[in-house]
């Protein structure tokens, strides 16, 4: 029979408690972008329906609009339009660009050698870049 072997843990040092710290924060930043690009999306559509409202009380209150063909209608319904698929390419874009970071972020604590694989783990598995017992601000 072999004797039980002691696995050592390592106290959190100063230094590698603000490199968690650090990437903890670069976690919350690729957060927020991806929150930012939710949030654009939901501009754009709230903006287009403003304009498409207006399309509508335009079309309503002009009787050359319904008498012929409604220009003015038409254009706002097309700036409409055109407004939510910008506001989506955008949102597209700066949530790729939080992902990218995400990964970046976990590349670099992969390969960071001032963490032990215990602490590498658990800086990964933060779930929005909140440490593990403790509640984000948002």
């Amino acid at each position: 029979m072999s004797t039980a072997r002691v696995i050592p843990f390592t106290n959190d040092s100063v230094e590698t408690t603000s490199v968690m710290e650090r990437y903890r924060e670069a976690y919350q930043t690729a957060g927020r972008a991806t929150d930012f690009a939710e949030t654009v999306k939901l501009v754009g559509i709230f903006l287009a329906g403003l304009i498409f409202i207006a399309a509508v009380t335009v079309f309503q209150s002009s009787p050359a609009e319904r008498s012929g063909f409604p220009v003015v209608s038409a254009w706002l319904i097309a700036g409409a339009v055109l407004i939510v698929l910008a506001s989506h390419l955008w949102s597209m874009v700066f949530r790729i660009q939080g992902w990218m970071l995400e990964a970046a972020i976990d590349s670099a604590v992969n390969s960071s050698p001032l963490l032990s694989n215990a602490q590498r783990a658990r800086v990964i598995s933060w779930p929005n870049g909140t440490v593990s017992g403790q509640k984000s601000a948002a």
